[in-house]
């Protein structure tokens, strides 16, 4: 779906601009609803009247796009779960000002995250429904299931059927298939909309294995069975097998134990026939070597799953980590009202090519730091999570900058709505502008300086 967007920067705010199609009309009551109004969960706008053309203002100030975050990133579960309940909610909280979800602009980069709010934002258009094509917005679905982590099966097998759910006609993510997708795992808002459907179970249909049947788009997914609790305990022959519960395992021999007690003592102190004493001293030996066995299978049991885990722990403890510069040797001072407060280190990716090649080389309060740019991309950022090079500085914003390439392979650096800008040679970048750099330019990231060469 094609939209004319740009971006700006005034000397406060930052704002994503959509042009509205020709046949849109100041007067709509959509337009007056969502710039009047700020509906929780959706990006502000306004309405400017540029050359008789309607543009939407959305505020965009320090918040970062969803194709940003996740652009070197893989999402699990819990990330999958926390964006779609914020879209189900957002859908719910424009309902309340007679406002339609499906005009919602599910494009990856038209989903904001706030850092400073710990929330997403979403955009809304007036009128996207009746303009765009079946199926044409579903880029939101398509990323998700590019991005989601193939090794968290949960996370995977909802992103895969929502980007599958989406392609029906006039599609519309709401808490009911929020439910359907995470079962009794998602906690539903208690406030949630009256009279809906129970959800329909497998037995109820006829679907069998497909996602699509001839009803409504609500019954396109199929619950699927609850998977048995597993754990790898055999790290030999490398076999799952079901948790056994503790008193199987021990409780059953002490039984048995105590069975043999009783059997010897009877055969003892009664004063018994002998076949049957003999009978009492061979069930009192069966029992106790049964006991014996039992013991010695849940002990080497446990044992190989002790040696499991400690596998698993040295594997952890081998995988590369982000190391830090040494800190006589990289230093960068931090200065708040002229007083110097310490040093601030630079972190690194293990792994980055140590050919010779340009570098960006700190000045000032960046003293000491290099930036390779030998393997890009780079994020440039103070957010360990979403930064692959950390500069801990007041003046850098979580996820600042990105460096990539461009098609000669040249460095590329574009601004990532940063809050204190990016400056190439003294010129602030505006939100997602992209410009190369080459030996001697200065680039400054805040109040970081830097000079490639």
């Amino acid at each position: 779906m094609e939209l004319e967007t740009g971006y700006y920067r005034d000397s406060l705010k930052s704002y994503m601009t959509i042009r509205c199609p020709e046949k849109a009309e100041e007067s709509d009551y959509r337009f007056r609803m969502a710039s009047a109004n700020h509906i929780d969960g959706i990006l502000p706008c306004s309405l400017r009247m540029i050359d008789d053309s309607i543009y939407l203002y959305y505020e965009i100030t320090a918040r970062q796009k969803l194709s940003h975050m996740y652009a070197d990133k893989r999402m699990d579960a819990s990330d999958l779960q926390r964006l779609l309940s914020e879209l189900a909610a957002a859908g719910k909280e424009l309902s309340r000002y007679l406002l339609d979800a499906a005009d919602l602009i599910l494009e990856a980069d038209k989903v904001y995250y706030d850092f400073s709010e710990n929330r997403y934002y979403f955009t809304f258009c007036p009128g996207l429904s009746e303009k765009a094509s079946a199926g044409g917005n579903r880029g939101l679905y398509v990323f998700l299931a590019e991005k989601i982590d193939a090794g968290d099966r949960e996370a995977a097998s909802a992103a895969f059927q929502l980007d599958a759910m989406s392609e029906m006609p006039e599609f519309v993510f709401t808490e009911k298939i929020l439910k359907q997708l995470f079962g009794d795992r998602m906690q539903i808002p208690e406030d949630a909309s009256p009279g809906e459907e129970s959800i329909p179970t497998e037995a109820e249909t006829d679907w069998g294995s497909g996602f699509y049947s001839a009803g409504t788009m609500d019954d396109a997914y199929v619950t699927p069975p609850e998977m048995p609790e597993r754990e790898k305990e055999g790290a030999a022959g490398g076999e799952a097998v079901l948790k056994r519960p503790f008193s199987v395992k021990y409780l059953l021999p002490a039984g048995l134990l105590i069975l043999s007690g009783l059997l010897a003592g009877a055969g003892r102190f009664l004063d018994l026939p002998v076949r049957t004493l003999r009978l009492f001293t061979a069930g009192a030996m069966a029992a106790g070597a049964s006991a014996l066995l039992l013991l010695v299978l849940a002990l080497t049991e446990r044992i190989k799953g002790f040696r499991a885990g400690k596998k698993e722990e040295a594997a952890e403890k081998a995988e590369p980590e982000m190391s830090l510069l040494p800190p006589g040797e990289f230093d960068l001072w931090q200065k708040e009202g002229g007083n110097e407060t310490g040093p601030v280190q630079t972190v690194f990716v293990p792994g980055i090519s140590e050919k010779e090649g340009l570098r960006l080389y700190g000045n000032g309060r960046a003293r000491g730091c290099t930036i390779e740019l030998d393997a890009l991309p780079h994020t440039v950022g103070t957010s360990a999570d979403f930064a692959d090079v950390l500069i801990d500085d007041r003046s850098v914003s979580r996820m600042h900058a990105r460096i990539s390439e461009d098609r000669s392979g040249n460095p590329l650096i574009t601004d990532l709505n940063s809050t204190n800008g990016t400056w190439i040679n003294g010129i602030r970048l505006q939100p997602e502008e992209s410009v190369p750099v080459g030996k001697g330019d200065v680039i400054r990231f805040g109040e970081a300086e830097f000079c490639c060469r």
